[in-house]
């Protein structure tokens, strides 16, 4: 009978252990099939037209848009007073949505604190938008480059503005993030395991028309589509 306990427990045990390492299988797995699987498959880059990126610093993916193109402005919502030194206003927003308390304290992987992703895992309305001022950027390693159509470049700035959250006045809210040359805003939006920062960038894009992988939580199913 002892025995029989004993390997009860065991069993128990391993199942306690085996469970989670089953779902974060899944999980990867699933991700990287629907990064890999397009939408929007027939879309190919203009020859001519508005010029954005997608930059990665290895655990979110934002997007990079000019601040006024093409009839599209946002300095309505990010404005120049928002920032310390207004001199550092940018010609272009590096803008990524998430989690607001994984986003605050997670520059890299070694900064993820447990319990900030177990909040994530499990979902989470507190969600913010991070935008760096950057001028002139450049392609690098890190960062893609590709043009939209003047239509897709609308459909992206929608999104974007659709993503703040406003106050009763329609005014954005910012607060101070890594340095002085970006910010935090509050925004809406419900984060999640499926709903994950780069996801979000993945379905800006997609919505927009542009080849995309179906599923994109990773930063990696996002970048491999302009590599």
């Amino acid at each position: 009978m002892k025995l029989f306990h004993i390997n009860s427990a065991g069993s128990a045990l391993r199942a306690l252990v085996g469970w989670p390492s089953l779902v974060i299988g899944v999980f990867f797995l699933a991700a990287l099939g629907g990064s890999v699987i397009p939408a929007n498959d027939n879309w190919r880059e203009p020859d001519r037209g508005i010029p954005i990126f997608v930059e990665t610093n290895g655990v979110h993916v934002s997007l990079i848009v000019p601040m006024s193109a093409a009839g599209e402005d946002l300095s309505d919502l990010i404005r120049p007073e928002h920032l310390a030194d207004s001199n550092l206003y940018g010609t272009h927003a590096m803008i990524g949505w998430g989690h607001r308390r994984v986003y605050r304290n997670a520059r890299t992987w070694g900064d993820v604190k447990v319990a900030d992703v177990a909040s994530a895992i499990i979902g989470s309305d507190e969600t913010t938008l991070h935008i760096y001022h950057l001028v002139d950027p450049r392609p690098a390693p890190h960062r893609k480059r590709f043009l939209v159509t003047q239509a897709q470049f609308h459909s992206i700035m929608s999104s974007i503005r659709s993503t703040f959250r406003l106050t009763a006045d329609g005014r954005s809210t910012a607060y101070p993030a890594y340095s002085e040359n970006n910010l935090f805003y509050d925004s809406v939006g419900h984060y999640s395991a499926y709903t994950t920062c780069n996801e979000w960038t993945g379905a800006v894009l997609r919505k927009a028309g542009i080849r995309m992988g179906i599923w994109t939580p990773m930063p990696g199913g996002v970048m491999r589509w302009f590599d």
